[in-house]
């Protein structure tokens, strides 16, 4: 690690409820009260006890019940009791008969319940708050950069841990283009928080006030930490751009809230869409038992004009050879989709695939986490099969810019940059100039693209069934195809 990379992540650390008396005197006060009054008492009750005797010579005695008269008081109680029971019966009855007469006549004149109000699905339609223009701006970038772990007593962590990585190379892009910012002659200050730390989580931060100040923020957070950040961001009317999640935190009209990775729906509407335009039918091994997946099965189904390109196979075991026999052509080049997310048990599938169809060519269309599966990227793993994974971000080499970040990366860190750098470098880069060019508010002008200096993104409004807003998205999918060989 350079000493610039050492001085950047010690600046990280910066940016950031009586009674008393003579007891034994009154006890034998009181106990020769006591036996005064006692002999009082007894007199007293001998005198009664002796007038009790009198008067009870003097009364008749009480009459016993005989057997006969038990049994015919008993059969009377019985006969009281079912009378009782039979008059509650009917006051009941009458009763419902009364109140359901009442409810069918209310029902008659009571208004027909409202429907929900569809409004028209345009964007212009949307009401935000008004922008702000200002002189200087200020940036949050919210990662989990684990800096307890990456900095001990001062000194450096020789390597950097795996749940870090993508947080830290985000930053390192974020990094580069803030330099080319501020060559351009932009007035932006960036706040780096470390989310990972306890004082620096995303409740602490908004608990602490810390994020007032703020005119946008951008995050490389968890799908818990979505809703936190979206509520936050539409109650103080700045936006909030999730860079590498794609929950959207259950989010209804929050127009403030910016996906900026395609969510899983999306992308298979987008697999669905390429191979409708290649006017083919299709193979769909799909699992049901695992949620990700039976989702991803009902994006690509819920259409009819979509399910109809399908020849669907369950998979929630491994399929034999005879469960497709009848469905793959030898002679034709074969589209398969396969919305598993499991990498190993896609991995498998392929693999069937290769083994029983040895012969017959393949067109496979899987999920953006195949990008990680090794086999994939490996040539000569599926001689026959040709793998499309969908992406939300496609670096082209050529690219002046994507050489630009190379060349700064290399010199300051060495290496070549992985996609989140890349990631990190565009996102604060369209942002900025968003914010430079229309203020705080800049929703309605996410279509001006030339500003994204890598990534055409398409930021869209996302609406529920009625036409209301629910939140904005990006829907640019791209894909990563893999060949054969």
């Amino acid at each position: 690690m350079t000493r610039r990379s050492l001085i950047t992540v010690l600046l990280l650390t910066v940016f950031a409820v009586g009674y008393s008396g003579n007891a034994e005197a009154q006890f034998w006060k009181r106990k020769k009260k006591h036996k005064t009054h006692q002999k009082k008492t007894e007199d007293a009750d001998k005198k009664s006890d002796n007038e009790e005797d009198a008067r009870s010579n003097s009364e008749p005695k009480e009459h016993v019940l005989t057997k006969k008269e038990k049994k015919e008081l008993k059969k009377k109680e019985k006969h009281d009791k079912k009378e009782r029971e039979k008059k509650e019966r009917k006051e009941k009855k009458e009763k419902d008969a009364a109140e359901k007469k009442s409810k069918k006549k209310k029902g008659k004149n009571a208004p027909v319940a409202k429907q929900p109000e569809v409004v028209v699905r345009k964007w212009s339609d949307i009401e935000y708050a008004p922008t702000q223009k200002k002189d200087r701006y200020r940036v949050e970038l919210l990662a989990p950069l684990y800096l307890d772990e990456l900095v001990r007593n001062g000194y450096a962590a020789k390597d950097i841990p795996a749940k870090a990585q993508d947080g830290i190379n985000f930053y390192k892009g974020v990094q580069i283009a803030a330099d080319s910012l501020k060559k351009a002659g932009f007035n932006i200050d960036i706040y780096v928080r470390d989310i990972a730390s306890i004082m620096e989580s995303c409740d602490m931060l908004i608990r602490k006030n810390a994020l007032d100040t703020s005119d946008l923020l951008i995050g490389v957070v968890s799908a818990k930490d979505v809703p936190v950040l979206a509520n936050y961001a539409k109650a103080k009317h700045i936006n909030f751009i999730s860079a590498t999640s794609a929950a959207d935190g259950s989010m209804r009209d929050n127009p403030y809230f910016t996906m900026l990775q395609p969510s899983l729906k999306s992308q298979c509407e987008w697999i669905a869409s390429v191979i409708e335009e290649k006017h083919a039918k299709a193979l769909l091994l799909h699992r049901t038992y695992i949620q990700a997946d039976d989702q991803a099965y009902h994006a690509l189904t819920d259409d009819t004009t979509y399910r109809r390109m399908f020849m669907s196979v369950l998979c929630n075991n491994l399929p034999k050879k005879q469960d497709l026999v009848g469905l793959v052509d030898s002679m034709h080049t074969n589209i398969v989709v396969v919305p598993v997310m499991d990498n190993v048990y896609a991995d498998s599938l392929l693999r069937g695939l290769r083994r029983d169809f040895p012969k017959a060519k393949f067109e496979v269309y899987g999920m953006a986490s195949w990008s990680t599966m090794p086999a994939v990227a490996k040539p000569g793993s599926y001689t026959n099969i040709s793998v499309n994974v969908p992406v939300p971000f496609m670096y082209d080499a050529a690219n002046p810019t994507v050489q630009y970040i190379d060349r700064i990366f290399r010199k300051e860190y060495g290496g070549k940059p992985q996609d989140m750098v890349y990631r990190g470098y565009e996102t604060l880069f369209w942002y900025a100039n968003l914010l430079k060019r229309h203020g705080t508010v800049f929703n309605k002008h996410f279509n001006e693209d030339e500003l994204a200096p890598m990534t055409k993104f398409q930021v869209r409004p996302q609406w529920d069934k009625t036409g209301n807003v629910l939140y904005m998205e990006n829907k640019k999918v791209s894909i990563r195809r893999y060949d054969a060989n």
